[in-house]
């Protein structure tokens, strides 16, 4: 190999990383050829590249390395390193890397766009396949001004289920924050007061005109004579002590996030959205400089580590997904259980506002069936079952039944509703796949628009069956649902992915 040619500079730091790959077959007559495996010298030296970039180039490059690590060492509580969690794990943090670059390189707060903070590569903190997540940056210095159209939206005041024609999602929630949870990849963020919801404004508050327009107003302090909707980017906000005090601080946000969720995905669409600072209208962004570049490398690179290191330890150490790790006696998500429903322990950070939680932990096998029943004496505006990888991904929901919504799985005749989660299809309503992964988180998501008293709380019973055995559990008259009925179901998730993850 070559010598590397001579640098301008002083090379400032120099990686060795080898090729994760165990060598490229060449197919031709007789066995396959298998080449040896090279290395690869990264350097911070360049002919051309100023050193504040080259050095960041390999900033970057320590950073996805780091990353790689935490998806198979030990030390970072990986999933089991199975063919699939590996596979999975690889595309998990490649999701991370590609939310992280457009979030570093793109977003600024004088020239604000929503972006897609989730998307069907880039899926994390155990995400609802019903939700689309959008986000902005902020400055709380700044006034902003979100503009949108919602199609039908007379579901928001009524509540009903069954109309027909495109329409408004189920829900749609904004939301100011602090800040992006898991940058520092260290759990003492979740104690630290550093990731909060600051202000929320939700589809039960939102008044549109008479073509479904709306607007929003985002800044520290309502603007004076302003009397629309605000959201508000300053607030005074309660911080816990580890001593079990509260003290009171002013904490600004940095960004706007943006949740629609889909009920029915037949006929809901996205809302039409824009956002703007008011005070930068028109002006042009100056050009990005090389030293810019070069600090953005090096960003970009620990956040992925710090990403994928932080979702590990909040699995294993936060959620308890491979059992009790704090000696209480109990798993924070239950095998084969879910919790009742209850605010999410990260209310304060940037879990959607107002929404009530339950989540458990699966593992069965694959003639097996888990058999949820809810019961919801008050009936949500929005529900949802939901699956995860143990990386927090959900499961491609576009081509397999992943998740069901309270529109996709109606209420029985006995006034509950039946999930049934398991490999092989059981031929009954509410099914969820688990796209042949035999261990699992389970997330179930429950929007009110009021919060009922607490003894008409939604209730949740589970049971572990032989799949032959489902039937016995559901009332009788549960409908059979046929291969081909089956096949519309996936069709119609299919048509609804496409539209709402649309690029042009």
């Amino acid at each position: 190999m070559a010598n590397p040619a001579r640098a301008r500079h002083p090379g400032s730091t120099v990686a060795l990383i080898p090729l994760l790959l165990t060598g490229c077959a060449l197919f031709g007559a007789g066995e396959p050829v298998v080449e040896p495996v090279p290395s690869v010298t990264v350097t911070a030296e360049s002919e051309v590249a100023p050193e504040s970039l080259s050095r960041g180039w390999v900033e970057f490059i320590r950073g996805l390395d780091g990353a790689r690590r935490a998806i198979e060492d030990p030390a970072f509580f990986p999933p089991e390193p199975t063919d699939r969690n590996l596979a999975e794990g690889y595309r998990y943090l490649l999701g991370h890397l590609t939310r992280i670059i457009e979030a570093q390189t793109q977003r600024d707060p004088d020239f604000p766009y929503f972006q897609r903070s989730v998307r069907m590569l880039s899926k994390w903190t155990i995400d609802n396949p019903d939700t689309m997540y959008l986000s902005a940056s902020i400055d709380a210095e700044g006034v902003y001004r979100i503009r949108g159209r919602a199609l039908d939206a007379q579901e928001w005041r009524t509540g009903e289920r069954g109309r027909s024609g495109p329409r408004a999602p189920r829900v749609v929630i904004f939301q100011t924050s602090t800040a992006v949870i898991g940058q520092t990849g260290e759990l003492a963020e979740m104690t630290a007061c550093r990731n909060q919801t600051l202000d929320a404004l939700d589809q039960f508050e939102l008044e549109l005109d008479d073509e479904g327009r709306f607007e929003i107003i985002v800044a520290a302090r309502r603007p004076r004579g302003y009397e629309g909707h605000f959201i508000a980017s300053r607030a005074e906000v309660p911080c816990p002590s580890a001593f079990g005090t509260t003290t009171y601080r002013m904490r600004d946000a940095t960004q706007l996030n943006v949740r629609e969720t889909f009920s029915d995905w037949n006929d809901e669409v996205p809302l039409e959205l824009e956002i703007v600072r008011l005070d930068m209208r028109g002006m042009p962004r100056p050009p990005r400089s090389s030293a810019r570049m070069g600090l953005d490398l090096g960003q970009i690179g620990r956040l992925v580590a710090n990403q994928v290191a932080f979702w590990n330890r909040l699995h294993e150490l936060g959620l308890e997904v491979n059992g009790d790790r704090n000696g209480d006696g109990r798993q924070a998500l239950p095998l084969n259980d879910l919790n009742p429903p209850a605010p999410p322990f990260i209310a304060g950070g940037t879990a959607g506002a107002g929404q009530l939680y339950a989540a458990g932990t699966l593992e069965i096998g694959s003639d097996e069936a888990l058999v949820v029943r809810v019961e919801s004496p008050v009936e949500p505006h929005y529900l949802g079952f939901q699956l995860s990888n143990l990386w927090g991904e959900s499961p491609d929901q576009a081509n397999y039944v992943s998740s069901q919504t309270g529109s996709q799985n109606p209420v029985a005749a006995d006034g509950a509703r039946y999930y049934v989660v398991s490999e092989r299809d059981p031929g009954t309503p509410g099914w969820l796949d688990t796209t042949g992964l035999d261990k699992m988180t389970m997330s179930m998501r429950f929007i009110f628009d009021e919060l009922p008293p607490r003894d008409r709380m939604p209730t949740l019973k589970t049971v572990v069956t032989p799949i032959e055995g489902v039937r016995d559990l559901l009332p009788a008259g549960t409908p059979v649902v046929t291969a081909a009925d089956r096949r519309r179901e996936v069709d119609a998730r299919q048509r609804h992915i496409q539209r709402r993850w649309r690029q042009y």
